[in-house]
């Protein structure tokens, strides 16, 4: 793309919830929440405070318990990562862990006192889901993304298909596909973006070490 295509066109509302059922094969095995709690400043710098929680259902437990958070304070000039939360309780594991993003430094620098390299306009995974959302995407257009997920860095370059048909309980949502261009790239999740203004995931696809889910949009709020 450009650097015109990807220029910012959208503001993202703030208070924005969207609900999803999470589809494990044939069964439906939790949700996920993704929401856009307020504005806050980090370092000075105005910031979209994004959430996402993945749950299981407590009948589930057999077979997995999730009960994961994300949370990302993306800088609203171009959703650069300042600042990440990570909570993880999956069965048999728990974890914290925080991350800030210095860019006059360019590190990033975890709670556990690890310190990593990276590049100016970094994402994590989060803010990379939203980012594509602010893009005038166009089928057919590739986008390069730096990415830092796990204290590693990537560059993932995505590709835009479409338009093709999703069907939710909201309805049948036309979107275009977004997804990784190499298979053997880091794995940001497939995500399917209503071909609209609002840009909204009508349905991700993401590979965990449990297996891959389908998260598919039941309800927007806010």
């Amino acid at each position: 793309m450009s650097f015109f295509a990807t220029l910012l066109f959208l503001i993202l509302p703030v208070g924005e919830s969207l609900h999803y059922t999470i589809h494990y094969g044939p069964f439906q095995v939790g949700t996920l929440d993704l929401m856009i709690k307020e504005m806050a400043l980090i370092q000075e710098e105005s910031c979209y405070h994004l959430v996402a929680r993945l749950k299981s259902y407590p009948q589930y437990r057999f077979l997995f318990r999730i009960d994961d958070q994300l949370e990302s304070y993306a800088r609203c000039s171009d959703f650069a990562t300042l600042k990440s939360i990570k909570r993880v309780w999956e069965s048999g594991y728990q974890n914290l862990s925080q991350a800030e993003f210095d860019y006059s430094k360019m590190k990033v620098f975890y709670s556990d006192s690890g310190v990593f390299d990276i590049v100016p306009r970094t994402k994590d995974l989060l803010s990379t889901w939203y980012y594509f959302r602010t893009l005038n995407l166009k089928p057919n257009d590739t986008i390069t993304v730096s990415v830092h997920m796990d204290k590693k860095n990537y560059q993932v370059e995505v590709v835009t298909v479409g338009p093709r048909d999703v069907s939710t309980k909201i309805g049948k949502m036309e979107c275009l596909l977004v997804q990784p261009k190499l298979a053997r790239q880091q794995d940001i999740g497939t995500v399917y973006l209503t071909n609209d203004e609002q840009k909204i995931p009508a349905m991700i696809k993401k590979r965990f070490a449990f297996g891959n889910i389908v998260a598919i949009l039941t309800r927007i709020g806010g």
